[in-house]
């Protein structure tokens, strides 16, 4: 077996000990039988079907991890209605460029609130060499560096429209966007709902 195959096929044996882990006993279910026939598919040295269940179980994961992550996202504060997304998920989670991106949207009247976190995505390597240079940030009309708790950033104002970024461990880059608010302060409340630490966990 060549080290392709065999990467491949060790990736679908690990998943075995990830289904135990599992909160959703009908889905971890439906995931051990495709994990079931991925094996019987490797023992009888089918490794064409192998590698379909793997991707089948894979796409499954995908999905409970993403529940689970989406449970860390703000809730609508006392006044306010969140927006929903597309199949009525409480956060807009996408994975693109092998980064993930989880997106959501308040709005209260006229004011709105979106709280956008990212994990190793493009944006990264721009803000990080943006809060290494000072002088590069002062290049940013209506920006100043910005600290919340431990995390360093920047916040921007303009007209109507507030922006709070934050870069967690190098890898996480959390956005706080208001429009039309009568305080900014209202950002800090959505800012103080996001756990670090376990975004760290689930993220990186």
């Amino acid at each position: 077996m060549n080290f392709t195959k065999l990467f491949k096929v060790s990736l679908l044996i690990a998943m075995m000990s990830m289904v135990t882990t599992l909160s959703t006993p009908v889905f971890a279910d439906e995931i051990s039988d495709q994990i079931t026939l991925g094996l019987e598919a490797y023992k009888e040295q089918d490794y064409k079907t192998a590698v379909e269940e793997l991707k089948f179980v894979t796409a499954q994961l995908q999905q409970l991890q993403q529940a689970e992550v989406e449970k860390l996202m703000p809730k609508a504060l006392e006044g306010w209605t969140e927006k929903e997304s597309k199949g009525n998920n409480q956060a807009a989670m996408s994975m693109m460029g092998g980064g993930t991106t989880m997106k959501s949207e308040f709005k209260r009247d006229r004011e709105r609130v979106i709280i956008e976190v990212m994990a190793n995505s493009p944006m990264m390597q721009m803000m990080s060499m943006m809060l290494k240079n000072p002088a590069m940030m002062a290049g940013q009309k209506n920006t100043k560096p910005y600290r919340y708790k431990k995390a360093k950033g920047m916040i921007k104002t303009e007209k109507n429209k507030t922006e709070i970024t934050l870069m967690l461990v190098g890898q996480i880059l959390i956005k706080a966007t208001g429009r039309q608010l009568e305080d900014d302060a209202v950002l800090k409340e959505y800012l103080e709902q996001l756990d670090f630490s376990k975004l760290k966990e689930a993220l990186l």
